[in-house]
Protein backbone atom coordinates (compact mmCIF):
# COMPACT_ATOMS: atom_id res chain seq x y z
CA UNK A 1 0.00 0.00 0.00
CA UNK A 2 1.57 3.30 -0.59
CA UNK A 3 3.04 5.17 2.06
CA UNK A 4 1.36 8.49 1.33
CA UNK A 5 -1.92 6.59 1.71
CA UNK A 6 -0.90 4.91 5.12
CA UNK A 7 -0.05 8.41 6.34
CA UNK A 8 -2.99 10.16 5.72
CA UNK A 9 -5.30 7.89 7.25
CA UNK A 10 -3.48 7.68 10.25
CA UNK A 11 -3.26 11.79 10.16
CA UNK A 12 -7.00 11.19 9.67
CA UNK A 13 -7.62 8.68 13.02
CA UNK A 14 -5.25 10.56 15.22
CA UNK A 15 -7.81 13.44 14.88
CA UNK A 16 -10.21 11.34 16.20
CA UNK A 17 -12.70 12.48 13.48
CA UNK A 18 -15.78 11.38 15.44
CA UNK A 19 -15.36 12.77 18.82
CA UNK A 20 -14.00 15.78 17.34
CA UNK A 21 -17.21 16.48 15.44
CA UNK A 22 -19.02 15.81 18.44
CA UNK A 23 -16.82 18.91 20.38
CA UNK A 24 -17.92 21.12 17.61
CA UNK A 25 -21.89 20.43 18.60
CA UNK A 26 -21.46 22.60 22.00
CA UNK A 27 -20.16 25.53 19.74
CA UNK A 28 -23.23 25.16 17.37
CA UNK A 29 -25.43 25.47 19.80
CA UNK A 30 -23.88 28.38 22.07
CA UNK A 31 -24.32 30.32 18.76
CA UNK A 32 -28.09 28.91 18.12
CA UNK A 33 -29.04 30.14 21.59
CA UNK A 34 -27.25 33.25 21.20
CA UNK A 35 -29.44 33.98 18.42
CA UNK A 36 -27.22 33.07 15.20
CA UNK A 37 -29.36 31.59 12.15
CA UNK A 38 -28.56 27.89 11.44
CA UNK A 39 -26.24 29.29 8.65
CA UNK A 40 -24.36 32.35 9.99
CA UNK A 41 -21.46 32.45 8.79
CA UNK A 42 -19.64 33.23 11.94
CA UNK A 43 -20.85 30.28 13.56
CA UNK A 44 -19.96 28.18 10.47
CA UNK A 45 -16.30 29.53 11.17
CA UNK A 46 -16.76 28.88 15.01
CA UNK A 47 -17.50 25.50 14.48
CA UNK A 48 -14.85 24.95 12.00
CA UNK A 49 -12.12 26.30 14.97
CA UNK A 50 -13.17 24.14 17.90
CA UNK A 51 -13.16 21.40 15.29
CA UNK A 52 -9.87 21.88 14.73
CA UNK A 53 -8.92 22.51 18.35
CA UNK A 54 -10.45 19.22 19.32
CA UNK A 55 -8.70 17.13 16.58
CA UNK A 56 -5.08 18.79 17.34
CA UNK A 57 -5.81 17.64 20.60
CA UNK A 58 -6.39 14.43 19.83
CA UNK A 59 -2.93 14.14 17.65
CA UNK A 60 -1.16 16.50 20.49
CA UNK A 61 -2.34 13.95 23.42
CA UNK A 62 -0.91 11.07 20.99
CA UNK A 63 2.59 12.51 21.01
CA UNK A 64 2.44 12.95 24.85
CA UNK A 65 1.27 9.45 25.62
CA UNK A 66 2.69 7.48 23.04
CA UNK A 67 4.76 5.12 25.73
CA UNK A 68 1.23 4.53 27.51
CA UNK A 69 -0.39 3.50 24.13
CA UNK A 70 2.48 0.92 23.40
CA UNK A 71 0.41 -0.59 25.89
CA UNK A 72 -2.90 0.47 25.97
CA UNK A 73 -3.84 1.58 22.37
CA UNK A 74 -1.40 -0.38 20.27
CA UNK A 75 -3.23 0.27 17.54
CA UNK A 76 -3.10 4.09 17.21
CA UNK A 77 -0.91 5.97 14.76
CA UNK A 78 1.96 6.04 16.69
CA UNK A 79 2.39 3.14 18.42
CA UNK A 80 1.54 1.53 15.60
CA UNK A 81 4.37 3.11 13.54
CA UNK A 82 1.85 4.24 10.66
CA UNK A 83 3.40 7.96 12.44
CA UNK A 84 6.52 9.00 14.01
CA UNK A 85 5.84 11.19 17.20
CA UNK A 86 7.34 14.12 15.22
CA UNK A 87 4.82 13.84 12.82
CA UNK A 88 1.93 13.63 15.16
CA UNK A 89 3.37 16.72 16.98
CA UNK A 90 4.02 18.60 13.94
CA UNK A 91 0.04 17.41 12.42
CA UNK A 92 -1.33 19.11 15.96
CA UNK A 93 0.36 22.39 15.88
CA UNK A 94 -0.38 22.94 12.27
CA UNK A 95 -4.12 22.49 13.27
CA UNK A 96 -3.74 24.81 16.27
CA UNK A 97 -1.98 27.49 14.08
CA UNK A 98 -5.02 26.36 11.47
CA UNK A 99 -7.69 27.29 14.23
CA UNK A 100 -6.23 30.01 15.99
CA UNK A 101 -5.71 31.98 12.45
CA UNK A 102 -9.84 31.76 11.42
CA UNK A 103 -10.49 32.59 15.00
CA UNK A 104 -8.62 35.88 14.02
CA UNK A 105 -10.73 36.90 11.54
CA UNK A 106 -14.38 35.91 13.41
CA UNK A 107 -13.33 38.58 16.25
CA UNK A 108 -10.92 39.36 18.97
CA UNK A 109 -12.90 38.17 21.94
CA UNK A 110 -13.38 34.68 20.00
CA UNK A 111 -9.39 34.55 19.06
CA UNK A 112 -8.77 35.42 23.34
CA UNK A 113 -11.00 32.37 23.75
CA UNK A 114 -9.20 29.88 21.35
CA UNK A 115 -5.89 31.47 22.51
CA UNK A 116 -6.41 30.73 25.94
CA UNK A 117 -7.92 27.26 25.48
CA UNK A 118 -4.56 25.87 23.63
CA UNK A 119 -2.73 27.73 26.51
CA UNK A 120 -4.60 25.67 28.72
CA UNK A 121 -4.48 22.64 26.66
CA UNK A 122 -0.49 23.23 26.87
CA UNK A 123 -0.15 23.67 30.52
CA UNK A 124 -2.54 20.46 31.35
CA UNK A 125 -0.04 18.39 29.09
CA UNK A 126 2.71 19.77 30.09
CA UNK A 127 1.92 20.06 34.11
CA UNK A 128 -1.00 19.10 35.16
CA UNK A 129 -2.23 15.78 33.18
CA UNK A 130 -0.70 13.93 36.16
CA UNK A 131 -1.84 16.07 38.88
CA UNK A 132 -5.66 14.76 39.17
CA UNK A 133 -7.81 17.56 40.63
CA UNK A 134 -6.08 20.78 38.68
CA UNK A 135 -5.85 18.55 35.32
CA UNK A 136 -9.91 17.15 36.08
CA UNK A 137 -10.88 21.40 36.31
CA UNK A 138 -8.73 22.25 32.95
CA UNK A 139 -10.73 19.15 30.64
CA UNK A 140 -14.22 20.45 32.15
CA UNK A 141 -13.23 24.27 31.44
CA UNK A 142 -11.90 23.57 27.83
CA UNK A 143 -15.17 21.12 27.58
CA UNK A 144 -17.49 23.96 28.34
CA UNK A 145 -15.97 27.11 26.69
CA UNK A 146 -17.31 25.76 23.40
CA UNK A 147 -20.74 26.94 23.72
CA UNK A 148 -19.46 30.41 25.16
CA UNK A 149 -16.94 30.58 22.18
CA UNK A 150 -20.38 29.86 19.79
CA UNK A 151 -22.28 32.89 21.16
CA UNK A 152 -18.89 35.13 21.11
CA UNK A 153 -18.95 34.13 17.73
CA UNK A 154 -22.20 35.98 16.38
CA UNK A 155 -21.55 38.82 19.57
CA UNK A 156 -23.69 37.76 22.19
CA UNK A 157 -21.54 35.16 24.23
CA UNK A 158 -23.70 35.77 27.84
CA UNK A 159 -26.30 34.55 26.09
CA UNK A 160 -24.58 30.96 25.98
CA UNK A 161 -22.80 31.37 28.76
CA UNK A 162 -25.01 29.53 31.45
CA UNK A 163 -24.74 26.67 29.27
CA UNK A 164 -21.09 26.35 29.89
CA UNK A 165 -21.18 27.13 33.18
CA UNK A 166 -23.41 23.97 33.65
CA UNK A 167 -21.38 22.10 31.44
CA UNK A 168 -18.55 22.63 33.50
CA UNK A 169 -19.42 21.62 36.61
CA UNK A 170 -21.16 18.26 35.08
CA UNK A 171 -17.53 17.34 33.55
CA UNK A 172 -15.61 18.41 36.51
CA UNK A 173 -17.98 16.09 38.98
CA UNK A 174 -17.99 13.28 36.36
CA UNK A 175 -13.69 13.50 36.17
CA UNK A 176 -13.54 13.70 39.92
CA UNK A 177 -16.00 11.01 40.48
CA UNK A 178 -13.58 8.75 37.42
CA UNK A 179 -10.47 9.13 39.31
CA UNK A 180 -11.67 7.94 42.54
CA UNK A 181 -12.83 4.72 39.57
CA UNK A 182 -9.18 4.73 39.20
CA UNK A 183 -7.55 5.33 42.02
CA UNK A 184 -5.44 1.83 42.13
CA UNK A 185 -4.35 2.17 38.58
CA UNK A 186 -3.20 5.81 39.13
CA UNK A 187 -1.12 5.17 42.09
CA UNK A 188 2.61 5.06 39.95
CA UNK A 189 1.23 7.59 37.31
CA UNK A 190 -0.73 10.20 38.79
CA UNK A 191 -1.87 12.43 41.66
CA UNK A 192 -5.15 12.55 42.17
CA UNK A 193 -7.80 14.43 44.76
CA UNK A 194 -8.40 10.63 46.04
CA UNK A 195 -5.28 9.75 46.67
CA UNK A 196 -5.00 13.28 48.64
CA UNK A 197 -8.06 13.30 50.37
CA UNK A 198 -9.35 9.64 50.57
CA UNK A 199 -11.87 7.92 48.04
CA UNK A 200 -15.16 9.19 50.04
CA UNK A 201 -14.37 13.09 50.48
CA UNK A 202 -13.36 12.99 46.52
CA UNK A 203 -16.78 11.30 45.71
CA UNK A 204 -18.40 13.78 48.02
CA UNK A 205 -16.28 16.92 46.54
CA UNK A 206 -17.62 15.14 42.86
CA UNK A 207 -21.51 15.17 43.79
CA UNK A 208 -20.63 19.22 44.73
CA UNK A 209 -20.17 19.53 41.37
CA UNK A 210 -22.89 17.81 40.26
CA UNK A 211 -25.24 19.37 42.44
CA UNK A 212 -24.33 22.49 41.43
CA UNK A 213 -25.29 21.63 38.23
CA UNK A 214 -28.81 20.25 38.77
CA UNK A 215 -29.67 23.18 40.33
CA UNK A 216 -28.42 25.76 37.30
CA UNK A 217 -30.52 23.43 34.42
CA UNK A 218 -33.84 24.54 34.89
CA UNK A 219 -32.45 28.44 34.71
CA UNK A 220 -32.02 28.23 30.74
CA UNK A 221 -35.71 27.62 30.63
CA UNK A 222 -36.61 29.86 33.32
CA UNK A 223 -34.76 32.72 31.14
CA UNK A 224 -35.94 32.10 28.06
CA UNK A 225 -33.20 30.86 26.41
CA UNK A 226 -34.32 27.02 25.47
CA UNK A 227 -37.68 25.79 25.11
CA UNK A 228 -39.74 23.46 26.97
CA UNK A 229 -37.99 20.40 25.04
CA UNK A 230 -34.97 20.83 26.61
CA UNK A 231 -36.81 21.16 30.40
CA UNK A 232 -38.27 18.28 29.89
CA UNK A 233 -34.90 16.00 28.60
CA UNK A 234 -32.93 17.97 31.27
CA UNK A 235 -34.68 16.58 34.13
CA UNK A 236 -33.96 13.53 32.87
CA UNK A 237 -30.33 14.50 33.47
CA UNK A 238 -30.95 15.67 36.31
CA UNK A 239 -32.57 12.62 37.91
CA UNK A 240 -29.88 10.19 36.65
CA UNK A 241 -27.20 12.34 38.41
CA UNK A 242 -28.97 12.25 41.44
CA UNK A 243 -28.90 8.40 41.29
CA UNK A 244 -25.31 8.57 40.84
CA UNK A 245 -24.73 10.70 43.90
CA UNK A 246 -26.41 8.48 46.01
CA UNK A 247 -25.60 5.35 44.81
CA UNK A 248 -21.85 6.19 44.98
CA UNK A 249 -22.27 7.45 48.79
CA UNK A 250 -23.77 4.72 49.73
CA UNK A 251 -21.16 2.49 47.71
CA UNK A 252 -18.15 3.49 46.11
CA UNK A 253 -18.13 0.11 44.32
CA UNK A 254 -20.64 1.61 42.36
CA UNK A 255 -18.46 4.31 40.96
CA UNK A 256 -18.10 2.73 37.95
CA UNK A 257 -21.61 2.06 36.90
CA UNK A 258 -22.18 6.05 38.30
CA UNK A 259 -19.43 7.37 35.74
CA UNK A 260 -21.07 5.42 32.93
CA UNK A 261 -24.36 6.29 33.99
CA UNK A 262 -22.94 10.40 34.18
CA UNK A 263 -21.60 9.56 30.47
CA UNK A 264 -24.53 9.06 29.34
CA UNK A 265 -26.35 11.80 31.52
CA UNK A 266 -23.90 14.22 29.39
CA UNK A 267 -25.02 13.29 26.29
CA UNK A 268 -28.40 13.41 26.79
CA UNK A 269 -27.64 16.95 27.99
CA UNK A 270 -26.15 17.78 24.60
CA UNK A 271 -29.15 16.14 23.01
CA UNK A 272 -31.73 18.28 25.46
CA UNK A 273 -30.00 21.62 24.35
CA UNK A 274 -29.99 21.31 20.94
CA UNK A 275 -34.06 19.99 21.50
CA UNK A 276 -34.21 23.10 23.55
CA UNK A 277 -32.97 25.73 20.72
CA UNK A 278 -35.54 24.13 18.54
CA UNK A 279 -38.25 24.02 20.37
Amino acid sequence: MNLKFIKTIALVESMRPITSILCLAGAYIGGIVAGASIFSFPLLLAITVVFLIGAGSMSFNDYFDREIDKIAHPKRPIPSKRLTPKESLYFSVLLFITAIAISYFINILCFSIAFFSLAGLYVYEIFLKNQGFAGNIIVAFLSAISFTFGGAAVGNPLASLLLSVIVFFLFAGRETLKDVQDVKGDLLSRHTLPMKIGEKPAAIVSSIFLIVAIILTPFPYILGQLGIGYLVFILLVDVMCIIGIFETLKDLKNTEKTVNLLRTAAGIGVIAILIGAIL
